[in-house]
């Protein structure tokens, strides 16, 4: 038996090996702290732009969610979604972000991809290319059909455009391409393509009207209205399609009305409706002339 002398001497020495220790560690750095794990074992961005520079950074997409108050399908799809393996395997390539479809910048979102109803699932790119989208939620076993369905669709056209020496493409690949892009949300990919349309070798015809077309309306959701009005003159110019016609000399009547000149768009909606007294578009046409002679007086 130890001596009672013997035990406390053994106590200190004890204590002061323990001391040591806890000085060293806290000497030494903190360890960063692990992020939090939300549903599908990830880690959810906080708002949609940290999820855009996390999913930029490490080469991802954003998988954003949609909800609102007092949605009861949106519980629905969390408790049949968030729980399955599927979900945790879909997010492995993205950073994911819920957002309130009411807030600032869930309405911003929303309006941009013409989501009007949650639960609402949006998959885009880091620079905003629409990847997936999908309003409502019917089943777990559709919503991964649909979605695995449309990811294996991009994917392949991500690897054709990346593919694209946009210099050398036929005129038809370089067309259905850039309406693809402007479809998918990215006007920026889309241009040099609609560019490369209206000059390249063409395969059919009329396709050098459509693809002025689709450049003025590429160039006008950029805010390049004066290059609009060159390339929407050039497809009115060029078409043989009365139909093709006047809907290029509706969105020629538009871009003044953009550049708040709405005494141009008027003698342009006047000539229309004189030069296409039965065209289908005729009703809309003169809705917008009876707005633009009588205008709303502001409050």
């Amino acid at each position: 038996m130890l001596s009672p002398r013997r035990s406390v001497t053994s106590a200190i020495s004890l204590s002061l090996v323990i001391l040591v220790a806890a000085v060293a560690r806290a000497q030494q750095p903190a360890a960063p702290a692990a992020p939090a794990r939300g549903p599908g074992n990830t880690s959810w961005a906080p708002n949609g732009s940290e999820a855009r520079a996390r999913a930029s950074a490490e080469s991802k997409l954003v998988f954003y969610e949609f909800h609102a108050e007092g949605c009861g399908n949106c519980k629905r799809m969390d408790a049949l979604l968030y729980p399955a393996f599927d979900f945790e395997a879909l997010l492995v390539s993205m950073v994911p972000v819920k957002l309130a479809i009411e807030s600032p910048e869930g309405k911003e979102i929303a309006d941009r991809y013409a989501i009007h109803d949650t639960p609402a699932i949006l998959i885009t790119t880091p620079e905003g290319r629409l990847v997936f989208r999908v309003q409502g939620f019917r089943d777990a076993p559709d919503f991964y059909a649909h979605v695995q369905k449309d990811l294996r669709t991009y994917r392949e056209f991500a690897r054709r455009i990346e593919s694209q020496d946009v210099g050398a493409l036929s005129a038809e690949e370089a067309y259905a391409t850039g309406r693809e892009l402007y479809a998918r949300m990215d006007p920026q990919a889309a241009l040099p393509r609609l560019k490369r349309a209206t000059v390249a070798p063409e395969t059919r015809r009329g396709l050098r009207a459509s693809a002025f077309e689709g450049l003025a309306a590429v160039q006008f959701d950029l805010g390049l209205s004066a290059e609009a009005r060159r390339s929407i003159d050039q497809a009115i110019a060029t078409t043989k399609s009365p139909d093709q016609r006047e809907r290029a000399e509706l969105f020629r009547a538009q871009i003044p009305l953009f550049e708040n000149k709405p005494a141009e768009a008027l003698v342009l909606y006047k000539k229309f409706e004189k030069d296409h007294p039965t065209s289908k578009y005729l009703d809309r046409v003169k809705s917008f002339i009876e707005r633009l002679e009588h205008p709303t007086p502001k409050s």
